[in-house]
């Protein structure tokens, strides 16, 4: 975690959000994205780390992470992860 936080230090609430291993890169644009993604690759060659394709979604509209949902209309949080309890 540390190693990530200091590599993408640059870009940390500017274009992506760093969790542990998981990388969101979050734009406004396709192209912008375009830009993004091709940034965080390169410094992910750069410094000679790997991402899992099995875990990777690109160019989504929303996503869960860290049990939110992003997506083009915010930020809310997962309802699936909200338990209604009785006292």
């Amino acid at each position: 975690m540390r190693l990530t936080n200091q590599v993408f230090r640059p870009f940390i609430e500017k274009l992506v959000l760093i969790y542990f291993d998981d990388i969101l890169i979050y734009s406004k644009s396709e192209q912008e994205h375009l830009d993004y993604l091709t940034q965080v690759m390169m410094v992910l060659d750069h410094e000679k780390l790997c991402g899992n394709l099995k875990k990777c979604t690109f160019f989504t509209q929303e996503v869960t992470f860290l049990d939110y949902i992003h997506s083009t209309h915010g930020i809310k949080v997962d309802e699936s992860k909200i338990q209604v309890g009785r006292f």
